[in-house]
Order: structure tokens, then sequence, then C-alpha cells
């Protein structure tokens, strides 16, 4: 696998890193998508494992179990999902920043995990490049900046977003069907903050990469740079990085609060609603 300039193929590293050293039998994998840049690979390389993938989209896990070729990896729908089984590790990845209600996504993982298990989360820093330059991206996009931009000859790279025009081209090259925004942005406080209200303690920690969105998309294009900009958020303090994976365990002294509701600022409302404008959903 070659790396992206979101550090995908750091991300499986990190997951099989994981996979190694904790030996889980089961595995939980919570907004799967069609499962090409994570689930897939990961019950191809660990067939000793028995791995689930669970995603809300019905047409995307349709495509999933159409493709499905492994006896060790099985799909559902958010309904079909009624399994009171446990698992040794649940992955979350790239979910909780779309999610309504942090708090209640996280105690409602918790439900699903062994008693000595852990929890995979990875999720972008709404305060890092990736989520600053998709913004800026968003403002060209609404004022139609951006068309004018992407007609331009030496600028026709710059395309907007996720505009497949058929199942076939989205199949291979992205991991959902469903076009689902980001409505939280979270910053490094403001997420740890969630996980200890959440009852989780942060065992491991590794940023995924440091630079992306419009603009470095266009322009990490070598293996090498995109290797690099994944290794150089190592050395960068957590709150400017681009995006975080973390693993988390359980607090046994935590009691649960059922009433806690996630409070978005100001500059997370807007930007939701920004974002849902882009996209035409409200």
């Amino acid at each position: 696998m070659k790396e992206t300039i979101h550090g995908n193929k750091k991300r499986i590293k990190f997951i099989s890193e994981c996979l190694n050293r904790f030996k889980p039998v089961s595995v939980l994998d919570i907004g799967c998508g069609n499962g090409i840049f994570l689930t897939i690979p990961l019950a191809q390389h660990f067939d000793n494992i028995t791995f689930c993938g669970i995603d809300s989209d019905e047409p995307t896990i349709a495509l999933a179990k159409k493709h499905n070729e492994l006896n060790n990896l099985s799909y559902y729908t958010n309904d079909e999902f009624l399994h009171h089984h446990k698992y040794d590790l649940i992955i979350a990845s790239e979910v909780i920043e779309h999610v309504e209600e942090p708090h209640q996504f996280l105690l409602w993982t918790k439900t699903h995990l062994s008693e000595h298990g852990h929890i995979i989360i990875t999720t972008p820093n709404g305060f890092g490049c990736f989520e600053f330059t998709t913004f800026f991206e968003t403002i060209l996009d609404l004022s139609g900046i951006m068309k004018l931009l992407s007609s331009l000859p030496f600028l026709s790279s710059l395309k907007v977003g996720n505009s497949y025009t058929n199942n076939d081209i989205q199949e291979k090259q992205h991991d959902t069907l469903a076009i689902s925004p980001h409505v939280n942005f979270f910053s490094y406080r403001k997420l740890k903050k969630v996980f200890a209200e959440s009852g989780l303690i942060e065992k491991m920690y590794k940023p995924r990469s440091m630079f992306g969105g419009l603009g470095f998309n266009q322009l990490f294009r070598s293996e090498s740079v995109l290797e690099w900009n994944a290794s150089i958020s190592d050395s960068m303090p957590r709150q400017i990085v681009s995006g975080w994976m973390f693993v988390l365990k359980n607090n046994p002294d935590f009691s649960p609060n059922t009433t806690t509701v996630y409070k978005r600022s100001l500059n997370e409302q807007f930007r939701r609603w920004l974002t849902a404008k882009r996209w035409n959903i409200i």
C-alpha cells in the first residue's frame, strides 16, 4: 500500500501494531463503509481474527456484502446489527466527527466492548491544516470562485468534493456512497474532554499526517513527499497536526451520565451550517 495525503498507510500500520500487541479474537469496525481502505486489508492480513463491519448507509453495505470474499469478515447495516456479542477491539475510524452526540456514541460503543478490550478512534483535528483548507474550499465553492478556478487549464485539478457520476467509480475510489459531512470540529482539548466524560482513558496515541486539503492534495503527489507528510507529524505538537489516532480503554472508576450533551461552539455551529449548505442538505 502506498501512502496518501491523509496517512492511510500509517493508519493501517498503527492499527496492525495494535492487533499484534493486543491479540484480539474479535474486532468490530464501526462506520466501515465498503471496507476498501481498512476493514478488508486488516481481515486479509489477520485471517485468525473475526471482523465485523457495520455502517449506517445501506447501499454501501450492500456493495460490501456483494464483493466480500473473506470468511472472517461480515457486514451489517446499523439496523441489522443486533448483536449482544462483546468485541476485544472496536475501531471507529473517521466516525466521531460525523455523529450528532459524541458522548452517547462512545457510551454505546463501550456496551459492545469486552472487559479488557480497547477502542481505536481516529478523527481529523478540527483546527488542523486539512479542516482549515476544507473550510477555505467551502467558501470558494459557495461563492462560485472554485468553479471559475477549476475552469482554468492549469488549475483543472481543483475539483470539488465527491462529485462522482457513477457507482463503479465511487466504489473503486471512495469507501462510502453516502454524503456525510462533518458536524463536529474538535480541538484537541475538547476531544480529550469528550473522552474523559465518556469514561475513556488514553493508552496510545499517534498523529496521522501534517498537511492536507486544497492545494496540498495537488502539490503532494510523489510517494516520498507523502511519506514525509505522514512522518513529520510525529514530531509536531498534537494541537496542530491534521489528524489523530487514539487507543482508548475503559475507566473502571467512571460513573456514566446519560444526560451529557455535546455543546458546539459558535465556530463549530457556523462551520457545520456552511458545510451542510455546500452539500445541499439544509
